[in-house]
């Protein structure tokens, strides 16, 4: 009798132990997917944010281009709209791509290869970005001397002197801590997509 009631208990006691290991998996799993969701929902937000103020700046320079009044502002003015509005495109193309690239119902090798796959295109399209970037802020300077200034600048050397080498060196700083901050949430979505696998 004695016998019986400590194989119970003992087959009582191991079953405890196995299921919480059982639980605990689970729940590691999910708080892996769910800190992946978030690491890819930083860049989403950033994309989302930046593109929104490209989108009303286009809006603003097509609410003002009445203030335009020579041919090579208003040829200034239609590019950087176009470029205002090809810069969120490209980062919508981008931040799609990236945020399908999570898909769990697949295979762990089919998951990590869509991943590597996305996170390479990401890569590639956040450079052209980046590129249209510095041909953006050449247009930005000329015309928001003209859309919030109202003065004639052409003669002021100082201002030409200064403006773009300073924009350009604190765009190339910018650009490179924002490629940095993406490519860290890149690994770090990467590493715990592996560690789905463990």
């Amino acid at each position: 009798m004695e016998l019986d009631d400590l194989k119970n208990s003992w087959h009582q006691a191991t079953g405890r132990v196995e299921k919480p290991q059982i639980i605990t998996r689970a729940m590691l799993e999910k708080i892996n997917r769910t800190k992946y969701r978030l690491r890819i929902k930083k860049i989403i937000t950033a994309e989302i944010s930046g593109s929104s103020v490209c989108l009303v700046a286009a809006l603003y320079i097509g609410y003002s281009f009445n203030k335009l009044d020579t041919a090579f502002l208003q040829v200034t003015g239609v590019v950087a709209i176009l470029l205002l509005l090809l810069l969120p495109t490209i980062s919508f193309v981008s931040i799609r791509q990236l945020s399908k690239a999570g898909n769990f119902n697949k295979s762990y090798a089919e998951t990590l290869k869509a991943f590597a796959v996305d996170k390479k295109r990401f890569i590639r399209l956040q450079k052209l970005n980046i590129t249209f970037s510095y041909v953006l802020l050449l247009t930005m300077i000329v015309l928001l001397v003209k859309l919030f200034g109202g003065n004639d600048l052409s003669e002021n050397k100082h201002f030409w002197l200064f403006s773009f080498p300073i924009s350009y060196i604190f765009l190339l700083f910018y650009a490179k801590w924002v490629q940095k901050y993406y490519q860290q949430a890149l690994q770090q979505a990467e590493e715990l997509l592996a560690e789905l696998n463990t």
